[in-house]
């Protein structure tokens, strides 16, 4: 116990020295998220985040199977379903339409893979399968054409934020390199394409997750500073237009400290708010969490 108050303490020290605060756009809050519950084990390392007729579903990155994880209502696991056809080298990031589940497979720590996969299976299958069960899964392969690799972990092909846009998807990078975050729009009916960026965008950080809310036509884009050890995560509130209207993108810094991971739009009587999961670190155990989003 000592040992993990003295860490947080060390990453607090290293979070007030970051240098992030002095490159983001001058709308920036402060957002104090509410942890509902701690989440079982097997999710210890969730990275994705999905809703489908009052379940939430999630995945693990690197070091698990090609399994999704359907939550019970009391949030632990109410089944595990593999994947037929598909291979988790590094799961990243859920996102869903009314049709489908879409598991991006984009994890690039080293910048050494030029293509990468996402997922895509019927939410009627998953629905229906029981648990330790298997569906099957339509794969899209998606290459990066203006791809250039990079030295160790300072390039800019990194990814771990998937979402659905109207009709496509939107994929956003995690730049190790500049901190920025790019965005390729792909097609989700074509099973092979090569697509350059569209557009690049200043969010002073690493993006770990994205999420599209409809009703208010904006996307949240999630992260952290990049920093010796971790740093402070924070959210983007960003208009869409055509891409994304930076002019008028809010930031949103979080409390408590902790690894956020994904996250995923929510609306009631209160308004908009967002739906977090953190890995389980020293920073916090694995958990799921409840940012309230100012009138928007």
């Amino acid at each position: 116990m000592k040992f993990k108050k003295a860490w947080i303490g060390l990453v607090a020290v290293l979070a007030g020295c970051a240098t992030e605060d002095s490159l983001v756009n001058p709308k920036s809050i402060v957002g104090d998220v509410e942890l509902i519950s701690s989440l079982p084990s097997r999710v210890q390392e969730t990275s994705g985040l999905a809703k489908y007729d009052g379940t939430l579903w999630t995945i693990n990155d690197s070091g698990d199977g090609a399994y999704v994880y359907a939550l019970s209502p009391e949030y632990s696991v109410d089944k595990r379903v593999r994947l037929i056809g598909a291979k988790n080298v590094d799961w990243e990031s859920l996102a869903q339409d009314k049709e489908y589940l879409y598991v991006a497979d984009c994890g690039n720590n080293l910048g050494h893979r030029s293509t990468v996969q996402i997922y895509k299976v019927r939410w009627h299958d998953l629905v229906r399968a029981g648990d330790n069960s298997a569906v099957p899964s339509d794969v899209l392969n998606v290459n990066y054409a203006d791809y250039e690799g990079g030295e160790g972990k300072h390039h800019n092909f990194d990814c771990e934020a998937l979402t659905v846009v109207g009709d496509e998807l939107w994929l956003f990078t995690k730049n190790r390199g500049d901190q920025q975050s790019k965005l390729y729009r792909l097609d989700a009916s074509n099973s092979n394409q090569s697509v350059s960026a569209e557009n690049s965008y200043p969010v002073a950080g690493l993006i770990t997750a994205a999420d599209y809310d409809p009703v208010t036509n904006r996307v949240a884009l999630l992260g952290y500073g990049k920093n010796v050890i971790f740093g402070q995560s924070f959210v983007w509130i960003v208009p869409v237009s055509d891409g994304l209207d930076w002019s008028k993108a809010m930031r949103i810094k979080l409390h408590p400290y902790a690894q956020w991971e994904a996250l995923m739009w929510g609306a009631d009587i209160n308004g908009s708010y967002l739906l977090l999961t953190s890995e389980r670190s020293p920073l916090l155990d694995v958990s799921l969490g409840r940012l309230p989003l100012p009138d928007l």
